[in-house]
């Protein structure tokens, strides 16, 4: 019997990006003002995304890959997806950074941004000038080993690698303190358990799919979909050490909240809000944390300003992001078709 095809576009899982992405900015503007907010643990949305790109990747790509599309060609077509937003995003941080400490170092700490390439001296931040393009990186490195080894690889074997990162992730985890490692020089080592078992469970999750295999009934399906933002929401009162909560969030609760979500079919308006909510989630994720920079250095630079300032910069932060989405720079650099063969 023929296997059913996967949907053309899974809505809820755009709308699950969105509410993730959104839920990350609400976690970072606490911080940057002094104060905070219910989203303390939201740093676990990325953990989440990880996932859901290798879902959605695995649905859209490897098809390709077993045609023959060529590993150069996938990786230029994620790069000319992801870079331009993201450039947007190091620009501003390079005029924040003129602005607060001059141009030393700025020449360099630009070209390593939009390169993509980390800044690991000192012990702040891997990029300096738009410090979430950090698992932006990390998960351009999942797309290369993705398209030069995973596709290869058996459901099996691709398990038996997400499980093993899983298990590293866990341990590096329990050294330092929680799931939120990658993005700084004192723990850059963690990012790579953290994506390849993020990343390498959403391929295999991705397959299961493809191939129609472990449908549920809708109501479970949503209800198994309401884990993400109700984990996002919640994980701060949880009665639990930090590290056990990550982690029960990330091998536990997130992947049947990615799996329900991917059988879950939309129409009309709930379909159209997703349709934004996913199309908002990668500019807003992108040019985030430059902007509410640039809010916070103006606040303590004008205390009077402060109160104002802050929600503007929430208020900007969006607004740009709305119009990133809308724009030309959202579907990225055209590339010319190539055949796959």
């Amino acid at each position: 019997m023929a296997t059913p095809a996967p949907p053309a576009r899974l809505p809820l899982l755009d709308a699950l990006r969105g509410i993730a992405a959104i839920a990350v900015v609400l976690h970072h503007e606490p911080m940057l003002y002094g104060s905070e907010g219910p989203f303390t643990r939201a740093y676990l949305a990325v953990d989440f995304f990880f996932m859901l790109s290798g879902l959605v990747l695995t649905l859209a790509f490897e098809p390709k890959l077993r045609a023959g599309l060529a590993p150069s060609r996938f990786l230029a077509m994620r790069l000319a997806r992801l870079w331009p937003v993201l450039a947007v995003g190091v620009v501003i941080g390079a005029a924040g950074f003129w602005w607060h400490y001059g141009p030393r170092h700025l020449p360099a700490l630009a070209l390593a941004s939009l390169l993509l390439l980390p800044w690991p001296l000192g012990r702040g931040g891997l990029f300096r000038l738009d410090g979430p393009q950090w698992s932006v990186s990390y998960e351009v490195l999942a797309n290369i080993v993705h398209a030069l080894l995973l596709w290869r690889l058996s459901n099996r074997a691709l398990l038996g690698f997400a499980l093993a990162c899983g298990a590293l992730l866990a341990w590096q985890a329990s050294l330092w303190g929680s799931v939120g490692m990658g993005d700084a020089t004192p723990n850059w080592w963690g990012g790579f358990a953290r994506v390849g078992y993020g990343y390498g469970l959403g391929i295999w999750l991705g397959r299961q799919v493809a191939a129609g295999r472990g449908r549920i009934a809708p109501w479970l399906a949503w209800s198994a979909a309401a884990l993400l933002p109700l984990t996002l929401l919640t994980a701060k009162w949880w009665p639990l050490p930090t590290v056990a909560g990550d982690l029960l969030a990330i091998f536990v609760l997130f992947p049947p909240a990615l799996w329900g979500a991917a059988q879950v079919a939309l129409s009309g308006w709930p379909a159209r809000a997703a349709d934004a909510l996913g199309r908002l989630s990668y500019p807003v994720y992108a040019v985030h944390g430059p902007v509410l920079i640039w809010g916070a250095m103006l606040g303590r630079r004008h205390a009077d300003w402060a109160a104002t300032l802050r929600p503007a910069a929430l208020l900007a932060t969006f607004a740009l992001a709305a119009l990133l989405a809308i724009s030309p720079l959202s579907r990225g650099i055209p590339l010319r078709r190539k055949s796959c063969g």
